[in-house]
C-alpha cells in the first residue's frame, strides 16, 4: 500500500513527556524526521527526491490509535503522532489503515505511539549515554512504516533505518540507508 495523497500529520504535544525539555525541539525533531523520509534524505549521495509528500499540519487533541501492546486500535480520520504507554521492548510503533490489498492499496490513516517511559529518548546525544534511543533516528524508521517500509533484519542489514533494532545512543538512523531509499524509490516511481 502507499499514499497517493500528501500525508498531513499532527502532533500531540500535551502528551510530549517533560524530561524531553523544550516542546518545540521534540516537534523540530519529529519534523526532521518525516522530512527525511518524505525527500530521501541519506549519506549514499542520491538525489532527495522520492515523490513523496508529507507535510506537518500542527497541533491535536487526537492521540495515536495503537494499544500499549502495539496493536493497531479504532481508526478516527486522523493521521497523529504522540506519546504514551507502550510495553516494555517497544520503542514506538506505527499503524496504517489501508483500502484494497497490500499490493495496490491506498494509505488513509496513520498513527504512530512513542514509548513515553522517563529517560528513554534523548534530542541531542547525552555524556556517558547508555540505553537511551535518538528520537529522530526512531521516528525517521516509524515515518517508514508509516509510508510502506517493512522491518530488515539487523544481523543482515544494520545500517538500515529500517532494521529491526535500532541500537541505543546512536544518531546514525537520521538518514535512509540505500536499501531504504530504493524500496522508497520503486514504491513511489520517482525516476
Amino acid at each position: 500500500m502507499r499514499w497517493r495523497n500528501e500525508l498531513r500529520w499532527r502532533v500531540n504535544e500535551q502528551t510530549i513527556p517533560a524530561y524531553l525539555g523544550d516542546r518545540t525541539k521534540v516537534v523540530d525533531s519529529l519534523r526532521s524526521a518525516a522530512t527525511t523520509v518524505d525527500t530521501g534524505r541519506n549519506d549514499c549521495g542520491l538525489p532527495a527526491n522520492l515523490g513523496i509528500v508529507e507535510s506537518y499540519a500542527g497541533r491535536t487533541d487526537h492521540k495515536a490509535g495503537v494499544t500499549a501492546a502495539g496493536g493497531c486500535g479504532e481508526r478516527d480520520g486522523h493521521n497523529a503522532v504522540s506519546f504514551g504507554r507502550l510495553d516494555q521492548g517497544l520503542l514506538a510503533v506505527t499503524c496504517i489503515w489501508w483500502f484494497g490489498g497490500k499490493e495496490n492499496g491506498r494509505s488513509v490513516e496513520t498513527d504512530i505511539l512513542i514509548d513515553d517511559t522517563e529517560g528513554l529518548f534523548f534530542t541531542t546525544t547525552p555524556p556517558d549515554c547508555s540505553s537511551r534511543w535518538d528520537l529522530e533516528g526512531t521516528v525517521t524508521h516509524e515515518f517508514g512504516h508509516a509510508f510502506g517500509l517493512g522491518h530488515v533484519a539487523f544481523a543482515e542489514h544494520g545500517s538500515l533505518t529500517m532494521t529491526d533494532g535500532l541500537p541505543d545512543c546512536s544518531t546514525a538512523y537520521r538518514g535512509l540507508g540505500l536499501g531504504d531509499y530504493l524500496t522508497l524509490k520503486q514504491q513511489y516511481g520517482t525516476n
